[in-house]
Protein backbone atom coordinates (compact mmCIF):
# COMPACT_ATOMS: atom_id res chain seq x y z
CA UNK A 1 0.00 0.00 0.00
CA UNK A 2 1.65 3.66 -0.81
CA UNK A 3 1.39 6.48 1.47
CA UNK A 4 -1.57 8.17 -0.28
CA UNK A 5 -3.70 5.23 -0.09
CA UNK A 6 -2.89 4.66 3.20
CA UNK A 7 -3.75 8.35 4.33
CA UNK A 8 -6.98 8.02 2.03
CA UNK A 9 -8.05 4.53 4.04
CA UNK A 10 -6.69 6.22 7.34
CA UNK A 11 -8.80 9.68 7.11
CA UNK A 12 -12.19 7.31 6.38
CA UNK A 13 -11.64 5.23 8.80
CA UNK A 14 -11.05 8.49 11.35
CA UNK A 15 -13.88 10.67 9.91
CA UNK A 16 -11.58 13.26 9.30
CA UNK A 17 -10.15 15.09 6.65
CA UNK A 18 -6.98 13.78 4.43
CA UNK A 19 -4.62 16.95 5.07
CA UNK A 20 -5.42 16.96 9.10
CA UNK A 21 -4.17 13.19 9.31
CA UNK A 22 -1.65 14.09 6.89
CA UNK A 23 -0.57 16.47 9.16
CA UNK A 24 -0.87 14.14 12.80
CA UNK A 25 1.08 11.40 10.91
CA UNK A 26 4.25 14.65 10.44
CA UNK A 27 3.72 15.58 14.15
CA UNK A 28 3.95 11.40 15.09
CA UNK A 29 7.07 10.92 12.62
CA UNK A 30 8.79 14.60 14.23
CA UNK A 31 8.15 12.73 17.95
CA UNK A 32 9.82 9.26 16.96
CA UNK A 33 12.62 11.72 14.84
CA UNK A 34 13.49 13.23 18.23
CA UNK A 35 12.99 10.24 20.41
CA UNK A 36 15.26 8.18 18.15
CA UNK A 37 18.18 10.99 18.77
CA UNK A 38 18.11 11.15 21.81
CA UNK A 39 17.69 6.75 22.30
CA UNK A 40 14.36 6.54 23.96
CA UNK A 41 11.22 4.46 23.45
CA UNK A 42 7.77 5.52 22.47
CA UNK A 43 5.97 3.06 23.47
CA UNK A 44 1.88 3.03 22.38
CA UNK A 45 -0.46 1.21 24.86
CA UNK A 46 -2.31 -1.62 23.40
CA UNK A 47 0.10 -0.82 20.10
CA UNK A 48 3.21 -1.48 20.55
CA UNK A 49 7.03 -0.16 20.92
CA UNK A 50 8.68 1.82 18.82
CA UNK A 51 12.95 1.63 19.82
CA UNK A 52 15.90 3.43 18.11
CA UNK A 53 18.46 1.21 17.39
CA UNK A 54 22.11 2.14 16.58
CA UNK A 55 24.14 1.05 14.22
CA UNK A 56 28.01 1.49 14.12
CA UNK A 57 30.16 3.73 11.46
CA UNK A 58 32.09 1.19 9.34
CA UNK A 59 34.24 0.78 6.60
CA UNK A 60 32.88 -0.42 3.31
CA UNK A 61 34.53 -1.13 0.02
CA UNK A 62 33.14 0.24 -3.10
CA UNK A 63 32.23 -2.65 -5.69
CA UNK A 64 32.91 -0.59 -8.79
CA UNK A 65 35.95 1.22 -7.72
CA UNK A 66 37.58 -0.89 -5.15
CA UNK A 67 37.76 2.58 -2.96
CA UNK A 68 37.25 2.14 0.64
CA UNK A 69 34.45 4.49 2.51
CA UNK A 70 33.45 5.06 6.08
CA UNK A 71 30.16 4.74 6.44
CA UNK A 72 28.78 6.90 9.29
CA UNK A 73 26.80 5.75 12.19
CA UNK A 74 23.27 5.18 11.92
CA UNK A 75 20.45 5.21 13.85
CA UNK A 76 16.81 2.80 12.87
CA UNK A 77 13.32 2.50 14.34
CA UNK A 78 12.55 -0.91 15.34
CA UNK A 79 8.95 -1.79 15.98
CA UNK A 80 7.49 -4.51 18.50
CA UNK A 81 4.09 -5.01 18.27
CA UNK A 82 2.03 -5.22 21.67
CA UNK A 83 0.15 -8.33 22.56
CA UNK A 84 -3.22 -6.91 22.07
CA UNK A 85 -2.25 -5.79 18.64
CA UNK A 86 -1.14 -8.94 17.87
CA UNK A 87 -4.22 -10.57 18.74
CA UNK A 88 -6.27 -8.54 17.13
CA UNK A 89 -4.51 -9.32 13.64
CA UNK A 90 -4.09 -12.68 14.36
CA UNK A 91 -8.02 -12.74 15.01
CA UNK A 92 -9.07 -10.67 11.63
CA UNK A 93 -6.96 -12.82 9.79
CA UNK A 94 -8.58 -15.74 11.00
CA UNK A 95 -12.07 -14.67 9.87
Amino acid sequence: MDNKTFIQRLSKNLGDDSHRVTSMLDAFANVLRGAATTMTDVAIPSFGTFSPVKADEEIVTDRVTGRKMLLPPQITVQFTPAAMLRKKLSESHEE
